[in-house]
């Protein structure tokens, strides 16, 4: 381990390669900054900082992103799904992924759609004649620690000035489905529209893009009288040819 004199010149390559600790049992792989959240990274207690900004002119490098702040968002309890789907909003929003995190179950899934999956068949790594309408295969590539890197590498604000979710869940628009069978379960189907801008490059500025498509996601609680729901299953589908989808974005954030 290096020494408190080298740890600066090194923080980017050599300490941090092995991540900033949740706790003696886990690892995150991220940097330790200056507003990281000590209590759920205890490894980065006590260690000198390199502070100089890291110049990074390309979001979808491997560069390794800062370890969440300690700065919570007010969220909704998860007493409803549809406070959890408005959470997740806000939490993208807001740049917090260790919040994020805390509205998926220890068991979820997410299901890539076809198209991205072909440009990232190297992160997914399908089975031979993968289908995502087959829960033996569309339940097997994607699950809760790929999605905590994912979110953990996408919401860096070195990154991006600014993420905006310009469509998403609507109450008495979007569907809804309820199982009388299984009432701890309900599903959601609807669009979603992601707005990100980049932080300025050398030019001044900040690149813009979108992504789209649409939602099917299931939720479920383990007590109708206590309910604390989460969301178990999110499977992606692709809006238009040319519109980048969440499977591709989970693509290349996902290291």
């Amino acid at each position: 381990m290096p020494t408190t004199r080298t740890l600066a010149a090194v923080l980017l390559v050599g300490y941090l390669a092995s991540g900033c600790g949740l706790d003696d049992s886990a690892e995150v792989d991220c940097r330790c900054a200056r507003n990281t959240d000590l209590a759920s990274f205890p490894n980065c207690r006590d260690i000198e900082l390199d502070l100089d900004p890291v110049e990074s002119a390309n979001p979808f490098s491997t560069r390794l992103p800062d370890c969440p702040s300690g700065d919570l968002l007010f969220l909704r309890e998860p007493t409803t799904p549809e406070a959890v789907l408005f959470n997740v909003r806000d939490t993208f929003e807001g740049f917090s992924a260790v919040q994020y995190v805390d509205q998926l179950s220890e068991d979820f899934l997410f299901v890539p759609e076809l198209s991205g999956l072909e440009l990232y068949r190297e992160v997914y790594n399908p089975p031979p004649g993968y289908s995502p309408d087959n829960p033996t295969d569309s339940d097997t590539l994607w699950a809760h620690e790929e999605e905590r890197r994912f979110a953990t590498n996408l919401l860096d604000r070195e990154l991006f000035q600014q993420v905006t979710i310009s469509r998403w869940y609507v109450a008495g628009e979007d569907d809804l489905i309820l199982y009388p069978d299984e009432p701890m379960r309900e599903t959601y189907i609807f669009d979603y529209i992601l707005d990100f801008i980049e932080q300025p490059g050398a030019d001044g500025t900040g690149r813009a893009f979108e992504v789209r498509g649409r939602i099917e996601m299931d939720l479920v609680t383990p007590s109708e009288e206590n309910p604390l729901w989460s969301i178990r299953r999110w499977r992606d589908f692709r809006d238009g040819l040319d519109d980048q989808s969440l499977t591709e974005l989970r693509g290349a954030f996902a290291q």
